[in-house]
């Protein structure tokens, strides 16, 4: 028969910051997140408990209780991380897993819990390495999806086990909000005295069904097996990590790079096999008198050659200070993309590609990738909004430039410069610029911008022209239309 195990980690948020060791949690604390127009406590700890806050409570009144209560928001991206790594962890149990987003886990057990001497062994020994990872957990187990679901949180121990077929009796003193059903249907059923799941196996299906809704009908169905509720296996995000511990701590820098080589090596061999590469790479040093160092390296591209991985950390090795050695690495690649192998193309090209790429990945690492910038081509008609700055080693391609409709100068100037008028005209005859006398032979013009409404800044329009002047010289003019008297800006040059 069909066995499900279901696994809920009722605080999950809190635990993931004890297990980081946040000096936060020493003390009262609660993780809020936003419901009903209000900052509320979804998560209280212990000690927060005993000064009297809930979780539900608005976060003025949980503070006008417990004033030296600390709060943090829910980030429910990290916590999906760790949900996953439990995922991951849980192929020890049984292979055919699901997540329960946000807080807890689906496991097929049918077949597997002889393995571990019985379905009351298999539990506790699963809730003994989760206490050893510092997670609370509790544990249901049933026939179906619905039915475990529903001993794991809300039975009143912290292992609750369904015999064989029992399914139905099991659940018959549970509330109604066991069947995770909308919170609305849950009330319309208490004002009418049904509190218990008990009480709807007296009620007929279609009776259920005309005054409450399908969802009740269907949520009982599924968790008394009468309706079909299979697991759907998702499998967790593949983490492409290595790990290696010394028995000596180490200090050199032969010796670091050598172990970098063999983790690297490991990684590398994982990404090529599925042939997927990595923007990021992260290593980790445990140094035995200071603690953890972090060095991360990134790439213009998706990387899975070990000899790359190498060579970009050696600038980080060389500064990192180890004084007494260091006997724990680790080295993680992040922001996985896919490997897309091109056709070979014939000339010089390709190495040109492949060298300024390497350029912008060492320069990137060695510098920072915010110091290493290129331009940018932006939609927009106005000169100085037609490029922008971007971290060179995040592109994926090189920018796609879309001729202008009209000339543009090779030199724009952000900020325009104004010029000294000798002679007046449109555009002026003689002006200084730079100490500097030009005098306009010919002229081009005017080309009238106006301003993007949707940005903040100068609304006026624009007149430009192209001047010819007597040295040779091509600039490009700016003035306002409607200014009195016209003033004239230099707002670039043309080659």
């Amino acid at each position: 028969m069909r066995r499900v195990l279901s696994i809920w980690f009722p605080r999950l948020p809190l635990d993931r910051r004890v297990r980081q060791g946040d000096p936060q949690t020493e003390g009262p604390f609660a993780i809020i997140a936003e419901s009903k127009n209000a900052w509320r406590l979804t998560h209280v700890n212990e000690l927060a408990l005993r000064a009297g806050v809930t979780a539900g409570l608005s976060l003025p009144d949980a503070r006008a209780i417990c004033p030296d209560l600390l709060t943090e928001p829910a980030d429910q991206m990290r916590e999906a991380a760790l949900l996953s790594s439990l995922q991951r962890w849980s192929d020890v149990l049984s292979p055919w897993v699901a997540p329960d987003a946000p807080d807890g886990l689906y496991l097929d057990i049918s077949g597997c819990a002889h393995l571990f001497g019985g379905e009351q062994t298999m539990a506790e020994e699963a809730l003994a390495r989760l206490n050893d990872m510092r997670i609370a957990a509790r544990i249901g187990i049933a026939d179906t999806k619905g039915g475990a679901n529903a001993l794991a949180r809300f039975s009143t121990t912290q292992i609750t086990i369904a015999e064989c077929g029992k399914t139905r009796h099991a659940l018959k003193s549970l509330p109604i909000a066991a069947l995770q059903i909308d919170t609305s249907v849950v009330a319309e059923l208490a004002s009418t005295g049904i509190k218990t799941i008990g009480q709807l196996y007296e009620i007929k299906s279609n009776e259920l069904a005309r005054r409450f809704g399908l969802g009740i009908t269907h949520a009982l169905g599924t968790s008394l097996g009468q309706e079909p509720d299979p697991i759907a296996p998702a499998s967790a995000t593949p983490i492409y990590a290595a790990r290696m511990t010394v028995p000596e701590p180490i200090g050199l820098v032969s010796d670091l790079n050598a172990v970098l080589e063999r983790l690297s090596m490991s990684v590398c061999t994982r990404l090529n096999d599925d042939q997927k590469g990595a923007r990021r790479f992260k290593l980790t040093v445990r140094c035995v008198d200071t603690g953890d160092h972090v060095l991360k390296v990134g790439f213009s591209k998706p990387c899975a050659a070990t000899k790359l991985v190498v060579q970009q950390f050696a600038h980080p090795l060389d500064k990192l200070e180890i004084e007494f050695g260091a006997d724990w690495f680790r080295l993680v690649a992040e922001q996985i993309e896919a490997l897309h192998p091109k056709q070979t193309e014939f000339g010089e090209k390709p190495l040109e590609r492949e060298s300024n790429e390497r350029l912008k990945t060492t320069l990137s690492n060695r510098l920072g990738a915010d110091r290493v910038q290129q331009f940018a081509g932006h939609d927009s008609h106005l000169p100085e909004c037609e490029f922008g700055h971007v971290e060179a080693i995040d592109q994926a391609s090189e920018p796609v430039w879309i001729d202008a409709p009209r000339k543009r100068p090779l030199r724009v100037y952000q900020r325009p410069k104004q010029l000294l008028m000798l002679e007046p005209g449109r555009p002026p005859k003689r002006f200084q610029w730079r100490r500097a006398v030009y005098s306009v032979k010919r002229a081009k013009g005017p080309e009238r911008l106006t301003a993007e409404w949707w940005r903040d800044g100068d609304k006026r329009a624009r007149d430009y022209w192209i001047v010819h002047t007597d040295n040779g010289s091509s600039l490009w003019l700016l003035t306002y239309p409607g200014e009195s008297p016209p003033q004239w800006y230099l707002a670039g040059k043309f080659p």
